[in-house]
């Protein structure tokens, strides 16, 4: 069979780095032996990737990382695959308005292309007093403007996976409005809502924030997923979110 595994997971770097000693590194490898995908988009990915990740990974992310945080992102990884990162059409320059939320790449495996890859994470910001300001799902309608071209630009098929920072019970209409038959997105796991996020804090509450959807194209040959602490059930003692992965018959 003709299949790719497609994953995404907030690596929580910022905490990792900081209290819990868990290195990227650390992070790749249980990635790789759990997760085993051949296409995942990392956030909170510390950033560049590790040394030791070798040459069958692509790796893409903005240089940097997200500003002022220390080079942490959003990667975009194929193992076995070309990933080639998209900033711009034309004139038109993606990821300014909330610069580090959206990273967007084109994929392929050999000649055959894949898809077009859009990777989010959407914080809580803050002001320079540290007041909480805007909301993450505000902040998808303000980035419509990308959305609109990568869909205008790109033939499809497309994933668009990431961390939310939000509940949804249904695509959020700035992602839900994109695209025509066959490149609509649907999420494989609207039915099972896999709690991906556990709090640090009591009572430990636990949500779904992470989300991994796909073109209808793809959608009809998800032959596998996986998702959540249910199905990574030592995630949190690496993160505080755990992945989500689906298989898709090519």
């Amino acid at each position: 069979m003709n299949a790719l595994r497609i994953a995404t997971w907030n690596l929580n770097t910022w905490i990792n780095r900081s209290k819990k000693k868990i290195s990227n590194s650390q992070l790749w490898q249980w990635a790789i032996h759990h997760v085993a995908a051949d296409l995942v988009i990392f956030t909170e990915a510390s950033t560049p990737p590790p040394s030791e990740v070798d040459d069958d990974w692509s790796v893409v992310h903005r240089p940097g990382g997200f500003p002022g945080v220390s080079h942490w992102g959003t990667v975009i990884a194929g193992r076995g695959l070309r990933v080639e990162r998209i900033t711009h059409f034309g004139d038109y320059e993606l990821d300014t308005h909330f610069p580090g939320s959206l990273t967007a790449a084109d994929v392929w495996r050999e000649d055959q292309f894949i898809a077009t890859v859009i990777g989010l994470y959407l914080p809580y910001r803050k002001d320079k007093k540290k007041d909480f300001i805007g909301h993450p799902t505000q902040d998808l309608v303000t980035m419509r403007g990308d959305f609109t071209q990568l869909f205008s630009h790109r033939k499809g098929p497309f994933i668009v996976a990431g961390d939310l920072n939000d509940e949804h019970s249904v695509i959020p209409a700035p992602l839900s409005q994109l695209g025509t038959k066959g490149t609509r997105l649907v999420d494989p796991f609207a039915d099972l809502a896999p709690k991906t996020f556990e709090q640090d804090w009591a009572p430990h509450r636990r949500f779904t924030l992470d989300y991994l959807y796909v073109s209808e194209s793809y959608a009809g040959r998800v032959v596998s997923k996986l998702g959540g602490i249910a199905d990574f059930p030592t995630a949190f003692t690496m993160s505080d979110h755990a992945p989500l992965m689906v298989e898709v018959h090519l």
